[in-house]
């Protein structure tokens, strides 16, 4: 990870230096360097890059682009992760608004977004709305990916637990 971590650094000092301030492509990297610190367990950080990634992603691109979802449902993956689950839930909700409004109520990220709602709530202990989301993201997934694929076993997964 500190390697991958080197070389997202290494790309957004690239970038920096050669596009225009708050450029997409910058959110691109700050979003990785989110990602990466995120699977370090640094969660900290990692909500730091990703909210600079939200921000830029919102200022070039509009608060109802799907990237934006993207951003909003990574800060929410890492609020859960860290115990803050009204926090989660909230970024969660509204990556769920942006891509039910900008995909549709079966696209897979709306599944993911589901999923990782019924994720929240399970850490919570509110059962009952983790299973109701789990359901909703089954139903998508079977729909669009079929039985066999792995999100659908994710999902199974997450209803049994």
């Amino acid at each position: 990870i500190n390697e991958a971590i080197e070389l997202f650094r290494f790309a957004l000092c690239i970038r920096l230096q050669t596009l225009p301030d708050s450029y997409v492509d910058h959110a691109n990297s700050y979003h990785w360097l989110g990602k990466a610190y995120d699977d370090k367990g640094e969660y900290d950080r990692s909500i730091e890059y990703n909210k600079k990634s939200l921000k830029i992603r919102i200022e070039r691109l509009g608060d109802d682009h799907p990237d934006v979802a993207t951003s909003c449902n990574n800060l929410g993956i890492v609020y859960g992760k860290k115990g803050e689950y009204d926090k989660a839930i909230e970024y969660h909700e509204k990556s769920l608004e942006i891509r039910l409004n900008k995909l549709g109520s079966d696209h897979p990220d709306v599944a993911c977004s589901y999923n990782n709602l019924g994720r929240v709530y399970d850490s919570k202990g509110e059962y009952d709305k983790a299973i109701e989301y789990h359901k909703k993201s089954l139903e998508i997934w079977l729909n669009k990916l079929g039985s066999d694929h792995p999100d659908v076993a994710c999902s199974y997964n997450n209803l049994g637990v």
